[in-house]
């Protein structure tokens, strides 16, 4: 059954059961006081390359029905219940009711079931051209990755390769005991490849891919693994090297010493590097030409966001506004803790005040005389966010000299993203297929043997 024509028939039955709990129809339990679920229903269709065979002779596509989901009780005693959702929770519902019931706990600061708002935006998160894909004619999921293995393997030189194709459609359905009643279909698709453990680039999104992005896609794979496999040499400057970040790892950069310290529940538990004081006087933190925004509001990405699980619409605001903090990211509970609203469901994304100017990822390279560019590093999750310190190894970096790419070292990066991120000499790069920059930022480099 395709999206459009899915009825909530689970969501329905989830809901009479509930109320029946709220009633009290099991005697030696409590009564529940409120209740809400976020559940999806969907399929789902992929295919692999794995030690580069295609599936075999006879392989299809892998095609997987899903039902699953969470929600979130409270109990006329005011104890909280936290539970999954999947097929069997309908059927087997008195069992996980009394299992729900055990794992209960007490949270005085643990939210109430919110009101429904009006309104809810409306975001493009259904393609319904993917419905045939995800419904067996996976024809293209075929083509895609053959055209992958004739380009990378067939006239790229490469020996190993790695790639997947997936599609999938779905539909979301949030309730809660308040009267939020909200429903609608989303898609995925992606593709990806990876060649000889070196370097991968894909596409995924909530529509089909144009016809040209693959093209694009495997040229990039194949451009890169080529510098990859050249040697080359590099004279780090001891007093900092110019060090150009790739846009995913730009992104990784960003979202582990910034948007780590805009967690609600980080700020308001003194665990991150801004207090709940900074946000109240609108501190200025980053360089003021640089603001991170929420967004759920773009079309057919994976971001895009209608409501949140827990019911606060989607939408677009600014955590960071010209450098200056706004607000943490917030949940229910850390709202009600902190005294600000809770945020909007979305992506992480920066903006850059450039006048106009935005200046692209190739020109960014070509800027620069004697440096590295970077796709990727070691042990991103063990650095202190707080801090804003940083020592990363780079197995995989490409020298650039006088704006050339000439071959790959391995080197150890560090320094301090707090101070890059206020730095005037930190500059941004777009890449068109790229929602966030690619940064060039000065730190040291020690080259390793």
């Amino acid at each position: 059954m395709s999206q459009t024509e899915n009825q909530p028939i689970y969501a329905d039955q989830l809901v009479a059961l509930l109320e029946k709990a709220v009633q009290g129809a099991w005697a030696d339990l409590p009564k529940l006081k409120g209740w809400r679920f976020d559940v999806s229903e969907g399929r789902s269709v992929s295919l692999s390359i794995v030690d580069n065979k295609l599936g075999s002779v006879y392989g299809p596509a892998t095609a997987r029905d899903s039902l699953s989901g969470g929600l979130y009780l409270i109990w006329d005693d005011e104890k909280r219940s936290n539970g999954s959702i999947d097929r069997l929770t309908v059927p087997e519902f008195e069992m996980r009711l009394r299992e729900w019931r055990n794992s209960a706990y007490t949270d005085e600061r643990a939210p109430d079931i919110r009101q429904p708002d009006p309104t809810y935006p409306v975001v493009e998160m259904y393609d319904p051209q993917l419905e045939p894909l995800v419904q067996g004619e996976t024809e293209l999921l075929f083509k895609i990755l053959q055209a992958g293995e004739k380009e990378l393997r067939g006239a790229g030189g490469v020996e190993f390769l790695d790639a997947g194709a997936s599609a999938s459609s779905s539909r979301r359905f949030l309730r809660n005991s308040k009267g939020l009643n909200v429903s609608y279909p989303s898609s995925m698709f992606n593709y990806s490849f990876y060649a000889d453990s070196l370097y991968g680039n894909g596409y995924s999104k909530r529509r089909l891919a144009p016809e040209e992005e693959l093209g694009r896609v495997l040229a990039d794979v194949r451009e890169v693994t080529a510098e990859l496999k050249k040697t080359g040499s590099f004279q780090a400057n001891p007093t900092g090297s110019r060090v150009v970040l790739d846009t995913g790892l730009a992104g990784s950069f960003v979202g582990q010493y910034i948007g780590g310290n805009l967690s609600g529940s980080g700020v308001a538990n003194r665990q991150s590097a801004y207090s709940l004081d900074d946000f109240k006087e609108n501190k200025q933190v980053i360089r003021q030409d640089i603001s991170l925004v929420i967004d759920g509001t773009r079309p057919f990405e994976t971001s895009a966001s209608r409501v949140t699980s827990e019911g606060i619409p989607g939408g677009r605001g600014p955590l960071i506004e010209r450098g200056k903090l706004i607000t943490p990211a917030l949940d229910l509970k850390y709202a009600g803790i902190t005294g600000f609203p809770p945020t909007i469901g979305g992506g992480l994304y920066i903006e850059i005040d450039d006048g106009g100017q935005r200046q692209s990822f190739k020109d960014l390279v070509e800027q620069v005389d004697n440096g590295l560019l970077i796709y990727s590093v070691l042990g991103m999750h063990t650095q202190d966010s707080t801090s804003g310190r940083f020592s990363l190894s780079a197995p995989r970096c490409l020298v650039i000299r006088d704006g050339h790419l000439e071959g790959q070292i391995k080197a150890t990066i560090s320094g301090n993203f707090f101070d890059n991120i206020n730095d005037t000499r930190t500059r941004f790069g777009w890449d068109p297929h790229e929602d966030n920059p690619a940064m060039e930022i000065t730190c040291q480099v020690v080259v390793e043997a």
